[in-house]
């Protein structure tokens, strides 16, 4: 018998917009169905949709490239938000107890409820992060049954500009018709398909490299303590070796053959085009990476988290493929990095998307959704056929005739009479002479 339900993921990025389609079991594993990937080219900017109708355009030819690929109507979607002006910010909620009733989990979630209404000047509040508790001013792990005077609740708030998530509503629930599910904040999404338990406990810093921002989130036991974006990413760096005299399609297909980090990029390579020069290609890509690295540096510092990283630095992201980033890094910030890689804990199936790092974030979407995505066919109401009411009769005594007759009205003479009787006339009339012709003749013979 086949199956039905299932849930979609769209991350809209500045190099690709890519969207998957999968199924979750009771155990939350998911099984993928279908995947797909199209060029953002110019309607996505930073993480953000800066063209709403070509967006709309590519995200209506992604779900139609999904429901070829499944058979299945596509009714609703989760979707992911970045953007350079994404940062964690500090909140804390307090209620007041009477040190004699426990703490319930409604205590809890009023106060999370609490946390999501609170929205920052000028800002969305996208995310409202696990917190820690504590009670009487003293941290409690759990404090569901405890009692106290006073509970505070610790949180952090994911924030961003409006138009991240208006510019989403237009291009998708406007335009393309579709219903969004929930939003939800892109880096957590990769955090928690990337990370191990143990290097969030420990401290790490996750660094995502893509196409139109660098995003650093900072984790310590077991929570994100710190997000911050820098406006750069492989799309610059791109740009950058545009100006050797590239156009900009072979400027990126030149950065990912033959850009080199770190003490690596002096070696020759094999097969490099005449057009380029390696020495001058490879010291423009390290002059803007050494830019964003100083940069994601400086945040780490910033975050007041730069020597609790036991874990060190995990970086993820389609720009995180250039050769030598991760000893380059390595070198600047003096922590060991690696690669981070999915997890296949969560997902059984599809090897190969799971260590693509363009598809991480949309992946990442689907261990947050829980509603069915399918779209709802609906049935008009067939008309119910009900037999017409035939009225009886209604049988009357006769009114009794009165003495006098009436008059009965005589029929007019109209013209069609007069013709008739005209025609009658003439047949009459040509009978007899015919009568007497014929007469006249059986004489002379």
């Amino acid at each position: 018998m086949e199956q039905s339900g299932f849930i979609v993921g769209i991350d809209l990025g500045t190099s690709k917009i890519v969207g998957v389609l999968g199924r979750k079991n009771e155990q939350g594993v998911i099984s993928i169905l279908a995947s797909e990937s199209i060029p953002s080219d110019s309607c996505v900017k930073y993480g953000v949709i800066y063209n709403i109708d070509e967006a709309a355009g590519k995200i209506k030819k992604l779900i139609n490239l999904l429901e070829n690929k499944t058979g299945k109507k596509i009714g609703k979607v989760y979707v992911s938000v970045a953007g350079k002006s994404l940062r964690a910010i500090e909140h804390t909620e307090t209620k007041l107890m009477d040190n004699e009733t426990p703490i319930t989990f409604l205590d809890i979630d009023k106060m999370e409820q609490q946390a999501k209404l609170n929205k920052p000047d000028f800002f969305t509040n996208y995310s409202v992060l696990a917190p820690e508790y504590y009670l009487d001013g003293k941290y409690e792990e759990d404090p569901i049954g405890k009692t106290a005077s006073t509970i505070e609740g610790r949180y952090r708030l994911v924030i961003g500009r409006p138009n991240i998530k208006n510019n989403l509503t237009k291009s998708i629930t406007d335009k393309a018709q579709l219903e969004i599910a929930s939003f939800i904040v892109g880096p957590v999404a990769s955090g928690a398909l990337i990370l191990d338990e143990a290097d969030r406990q420990a401290g790490c810093a996750l660094i995502d490299f893509g196409a139109g921002t660098t995003t650093l989130s900072i984790y310590k036991s077991g929570l994100l303590r710190y997000m911050a974006v820098v406006p750069f990413g492989g799309r610059t760096i791109s740009k950058d070796v545009q100006e050797l005299g590239f156009v900009f399609d072979s400027a990126e297909t030149y950065k990912i053959r033959y850009g080199k980090l770190g003490k690596d990029r002096s070696k020759p390579t094999q097969g490099v085009s005449p057009d380029v020069d390696l020495r001058e290609l490879n010291k423009v890509i390290q002059l803007r990476q050494d830019e964003i690295i100083l940069n994601v540096i400086n945040q780490i510092k910033e975050s007041g988290y730069g020597d609790q990283l036991e874990a060190g630095i995990i970086i993820i992201g389609g720009a995180s493929q250039l050769t030598g980033l991760a000893e380059h890094l390595a070198e600047k910030s003096q922590l060991p990095v690696k690669k981070g890689i999915a997890k296949r804990v969560y997902i059984n199936n599809a090897a190969e998307l799971l260590q693509n790092p363009f598809y991480t974030q949309a992946l990442g979407l689907l261990l947050f959704a829980n509603e069915n995505c399918e779209k709802k066919e609906v049935i008009a109401p067939q008309p119910v056929y009900t037999a017409p009411i035939v009225e009886k009769p209604v049988v009357t005594e006769p009114e009794e005739e009165e003495e006098e007759e009436e008059e009965t009205p005589q029929p007019k003479k109209n013209k069609k009479n007069k013709e008739d009787k005209k025609q009658k006339s003439l047949f009459d009339f040509f009978e007899k002479i015919q009568n007497f012709g014929g007469t006249m003749f059986k004489e002379e013979d």
